[in-house]
């Protein structure tokens, strides 16, 4: 039996072949894993997130008071009486976004600063550069912005005095709403004494125009009234009178030659036009008629000898002869209106022509007359234009008006802006929430350790055996390992070991008296392992034999504390001590083989044929010989004495152990030698162990720990 072979392993997978086989997941989303993830890294997160807070109220309390007064003002869109035009309403003009951001940054402008400065006197006993320091002060503290789409603007201003920052941003408000009021007054006033001077000026310029402009019409005898000049006005004059006087004239010499034309005829002059309406003429025919009737009367009753008819035939004579003198007055009368109308026609025929003269030369003067009429008419024209708008500065002034008004002076404010102590912590939470987040994944990813079962079966192409808990994770007692296996039979402790006893069963049928615990590096369990396994197995009624064979720590020796006076695994290999198995293997159904303390390299008792030899001896006295061996890497011993056990178990403490290492003492244990049965992960936090994988038992403890009870 010396070097045979070991069954192998049939549910052993090469390392190569690992990963070939990974399970297979649906498309579904399971957040179960993310749940598990922050349940196993709680602490560790609500550790990062109150170090956050605790930071945040810290840096709260150390970051000075800064206390935010605001103010509200209100653009408005009237416009000053000296500016309206007859085409607005009101004098009210539409406010652009444009000149709403202007009118934003004029507030925080070094101008506003300057006056807020002067106002309230801070500037006073400063040199230059502090108030040079004091204006930058006032502009990186004061704040303006717009509140959303309105004409409404809010002023802020930070300082460490709630006092202080309350008048300041006041006296900005007050600023801004007045600094276009004394702006446009200094610009009217400006503007007034511009006007004012060139006025003087204009006025001087359109009278020396004026007056060249009278001397030339003088010089030229170009004087004019009404628009004309006098010589054009003479002229109309004359060719008015001329067509006067000719008409008159042509009708004299007309009615002369009608009336000479009757006399010539044989008429008497009493057709003549101008006798019939002679006032005279018609009385004369008048009292002729008269005188006639009376000597027609008295001659058809007397005789031509009465006197009577004789006085009337003699006045009647003198009647007619009256009236033939006045004909011949009115003829004469018309020989003389001819006269006059000719000699009037003549002269004014002569003014005619010399005022005809004499606007042919003033018209060769008006080429100089319209340059200075021109020049003349600019001169009043710029001067009248000067003089209204004088005029309307003069209307303006003291009607200016602001185009802001002042909706909401601020108040004292009574809580600090700055530190947010609400928001900071929010701030701080979540940079404490993140940095936990991301120390959990940074652990998470540092994880070396096997978790659960699918580790053992994927990562190490192994079979999982079970899971030996953490006793204080699992029970309250306080007690050893050994006392709980032997005081609490039906605990989720003693059951792990049960569990793990099936599992060895089942993966070596028919080969499975003698197993071996071993582990990859020291203080993975496995003493605790073999022992309660043992103990388990005994508890059942087999007989069992737990054998030390780790000559370097001797776990099993110094935890079950065996006397002195009990026989040792090397004194009975090297043949000191004559073991007599009957007697031995009746002495009590759970027996022990120890291993005393020596100074003497001894392993060569155990690899060699003696060993085996003596486990054959046992073989027929025992059900079960358990055989605690030390761990592969440090012991190059453990690979030969694990050749000798029907089945191996491979110890890794829960998240301790390396994959690296246990994959490495898989490696050092050949399968065609040795029969791994698989491996038992021990002393787990079942507390923790069940945020990790749905798939492990330990994931449903809590639901099935009163079972226990």
């Amino acid at each position: 039996m010396y070097n045979s072979p070991a069954p192998v392993n049939p549910n052993y997978q090469p390392l190569a072949t690992i990963g070939e086989n990974l399970p297979a997941y649906g498309d579904r989303m399971d957040l179960s894993g993310s749940v598990s993830f922050f349940r196993r890294w709680r602490k560790l997160i609500l550790a990062f997130l109150a170090l956050g807070i605790v930071a945040g109220l810290a840096i709260s309390a150390y970051i000075d008071r800064i206390y935010t007064a605001r103010a509200q003002v209100m653009l408005t869109n009237e416009v000053d009486d000296a500016t309206r035009t007859g085409g607005t309403q009101a004098g009210r003009t539409a406010i652009s976004g444009e000149l709403v951001d202007t009118q934003v940054a004029l507030i925080s402008s070094r101008e506003i600063a300057e006056r807020v400065a002067k106002t309230l006197q801070m500037d006073v006993g400063l040199n230059r550069q502090e108030r040079r320091n004091l204006l930058d002060t006032l502009q990186r503290n004061v704040e303006a912005r717009r509140t959303g789409d309105s004409y409404a603007i809010e002023i802020t201003f930070d300082s460490p005095d709630p006092d202080r920052a309350a008048l300041i941003v006041n006296e900005f408000a007050r600023q801004f709403t007045n600094w276009e009021l004394r702006s446009n007054q200094e610009a009217n006033a400006k503007s007034r004494d511009l006007v004012e001077g060139r006025l003087a000026e204009l006025r001087n310029q359109a009278q020396a125009d004026m007056q060249a402009l009278q001397n030339y019409r003088i010089q030229n005898n170009l004087l004019s009234t009404s628009g004309a000049s006098m010589t054009e006005q003479e002229i109309s004059n004359y060719n008015q009178e001329v067509s006067r006087a000719r008409a008159e004239a042509a009708e004299a010499d007309a009615r002369l030659s009608t009336a000479l034309a009757q006399l010539r005829s044989g008429s008497s002059g009493d057709d003549v036009g101008e006798a019939l309406g002679s006032s005279v003429i018609s009385s004369l025919r008048s009292r002729e008629a008269e005188l006639a009737s009376e000597v027609a009367r008295l001659s058809s009753r007397y005789g031509s000898s009465y006197p009577q008819l004789i006085g009337a035939k003699n006045q009647l004579a003198e009647v007619r002869s009256q009236i033939q003198s006045e004909i011949k007055r009115v003829i004469s009368n018309l020989r003389a209106q001819r006269e006059v109308s000719a000699q009037r026609l003549g002269s004014l025929s002569g003014s005619l022509a010399n005022a005809q003269s004499k606007l042919a030369q003033n018209n060769a003067a008006m080429v100089g007359l319209s340059d200075l009429e021109r020049a003349s008419n600019a001169s009043r024209e710029i001067y009248e234009t000067y003089l209204n708008s004088y005029k309307k500065l003069l209307a303006a002034e003291g009607t200016e008006r602001s185009h802001a008004r002042i909706l909401t002076l601020a108040e004292v404010p009574l809580l600090p802006s700055s530190p947010n102590i609400p928001l900071n912590l929010i701030l701080a939470a979540v940079i404490g929430l993140g940095c936990g987040m991301l120390a959990a994944y940074i652990a998470e990813a540092l994880l070396t350790g096997v978790l659960t079962s699918e580790d053992v079966r994927i990562f190490l192409g192994q079979r999982f055996l079970g899971s030996i808990p953490l006793l204080s994770s699992v029970s309250e007692s306080g007690s050893h390992e050994i006392d709980a296996v032997r005081d609490e039979p039906k605990s989720v402790f003693v059951e792990s070991f049960r569990e793990l006893a099936a599992s060895i069963d089942q993966a070596s049928p028919g080969r499975n008296q003698i197993i071996a615990i071993t582990s990859s590096i020291p203080k993975e369990g496995k003493t605790i392992t073999a022992s309660c396994l043992s103990h388990v197995y005994a508890s059942e009624g087999q007989r069992t034999l737990l054998i030390d064979c780790d000559l370097r720590r001797r776990g099993v020796s110094r935890l079950l504390e065996t006397p002195d006076d009990h026989p040792g695994l090397i004194e009975v290999l090297n043949g000191d001590v004559k073991l007599d198995i009957d007697e031995f293997a009746h002495e009590s159904i759970f027996c022990v083989l120890p291993i005393r303390p020596s100074e003497h390299e001894l392993s060569f008792l155990l690899t060699g044929k003696t060993f085996v030899d003596f486990l054959n001896q046992l073989r027929p006295h025992f059900d079960r010989i358990v055989l605690d061996l030390p761990p592969v890497l440090p012991i190059a011993a453990s690979r030969i004495l694990a050749s000798r056990a029907d089945a191996v178990v491979m110890a890794a403490q829960w998240d301790k152990t390396p994959k690296s290492a246990i994959k490495a003492a898989l490696n050092r244990l050949p399968y065609e030698h040795v029969n791994v049965a698989g491996v038992v992960l021990t002393q787990i936090d079942f507390s923790r162990r069940r945020f990790f994988a749905q798939e492990d038992p330990a994931f449903y403890y809590p639901s099935y720990r009163e079972y226990y009870g």
